[in-house]
């Protein structure tokens, strides 16, 4: 499956919860409002691609994934505490049917025997009773406990009647307790699943910053054992140029000039342009205790790189850690250097203008893949180049 590929802006928007709607929508509730900005950083995150994002790209990824892994553990709790009442719900419903149920069987039985003691007895002999007996008051005794009996029989059948409505609500309510409690079960499974693949996404993403640190790691540690010889080479060209500064190096032809004119010219305050197209995806600064010397623009292989100003080549070759490296001397005791190019496009001794193409980005020497490792040294001392760039 193809990886997506998310611009650093678009990240670092998504990331800040930058919204942007059109003039005049109608205002959400806040609570909703914040899910959904939480739920789209959650997926801008996921969409990350962990190869060739920077660092800090993949840290604030893990950080918004992390978020959603706690909001979504109290969602998919709040939904198993809502199963719970609901299965609640249904037993208390199911207890109350069968309640209502053996209250509807005695009833049942009551109706029967009045039945069948009717049948036997007919309100006939009843009257003839009344009729066959010694005086008034016996008379209407037995008057009264017919008109009793009577009543018992109507009673017994409203009680019978109301208990087999109260089944009925209650079968209903049961019914509708059991659809919520099975809407709430899929509630569940659903906020477990998204749970689940957030938490494989943000192991994902760790696995990548894992990868890139102890890619990383071993890129400085091989760096750092080329580092005399790069001192050794930015002091006898020093020493060199010193030793000319009466008179004008000749100026070589430049390389690539159909290339370079697409390059970004925009000059930093340190006179500084761009050196290639691409994200930044190492910083300048210390790693695990060890200084990483440069920043490293991600970049595809056989994309040009430019000089970032006006200088003379003092090394254009194969430097272990760095691979092909070109190193560019701009006088003042600025240096810059190219690491980890496919090829070079410049040769020792040659002076090269700002914006001439002079390689391209490769992934020789100690790399972590494709990029450019860009250095500003003054002094032979590495510098960060932000303070050079634009």
């Amino acid at each position: 499956m193809t990886r997506i590929k998310i611009t650093l802006a678009v990240v670092v928007l998504a990331l800040l919860g930058v919204h942007i709607g059109p003039a005049g929508a109608t205002a959400k509730d806040p609570r909703t409002a914040r899910k959904e900005a939480r739920d789209r950083q959650a997926q801008l995150a996921e969409e990350l691609d962990g190869l060739a994002a920077s660092e800090n790209e993949l840290l604030d990824a893990i950080a918004v994934l992390s978020e959603q892994v706690n909001a979504q553990s109290g969602e998919v709790e709040a939904a198993r505490q809502a199963v719970a009442v609901a299965e609640r719900d249904v037993a208390e419903a199911e207890q109350a049917m069968a309640e209502t149920g053996a209250n509807i069987d005695g009833l049942t039985d009551a109706v029967v025997q009045r039945a069948v003691q009717t049948f036997i007895r007919p309100s006939g002999d009843g009257l003839d009773e009344v009729v066959q007996s010694r005086d008034i008051a016996e008379a209407s005794r037995k008057q009264a406990l017919l008109d009793q009996v009577t009543a018992n029989d109507e009673d017994v059948i409203d009680q019978l009647n109301a208990a087999r409505e109260d089944f009925e609500r209650q079968r209903a309510e049961a019914g509708e307790a059991t659809a919520k409690a099975d809407r709430r079960r899929l509630e569940t499974e659903a906020r477990l699943n998204e749970l689940e693949t957030t938490r494989a996404e943000q192991a994902r993403l760790v696995a990548n910053l894992d990868t890139r640190q102890a890619e990383l790691s071993q890129e400085i540690q091989a760096q750092e054992q080329s580092e005399a010889e790069l001192t050794r080479i930015i002091q006898e060209a020093e020493a060199r140029a010193a030793a000319q500064a009466a008179a004008q190096a000749p100026v070589g032809s430049r390389v690539g000039a159909a290339v370079g004119a697409t390059v970004d010219r925009t000059v930093g305050g340190g006179g500084c342009i761009w050196p290639a197209r691409g994200r930044v995806t190492s910083e300048f600064g210390n790693r695990w205790g060890r200084l990483h010397a440069g920043i490293d623009i991600g970049a595809p292989s056989g994309t040009p790189i430019y000089a970032a100003q006006a200088g003379t080549v003092i090394f254009s070759g194969a430097q272990s850690g760095y691979g092909n490296v070109i190193i560019l001397s701009h006088g003042g005791g600025l240096t810059t250097l190219y690491g980890h190019q496919s090829r070079l496009a410049a040769s020792d001794g040659q002076q090269v203008g700002q914006g001439d193409n002079i390689g391209f980005v490769g992934n020789t020497g100690r790399s972590t893949g494709p990029h450019l490792h860009f250095e500003t040294r003054y002094g032979g001392s590495a510098r960060n180049p932000r303070g050079c760039l634009p």
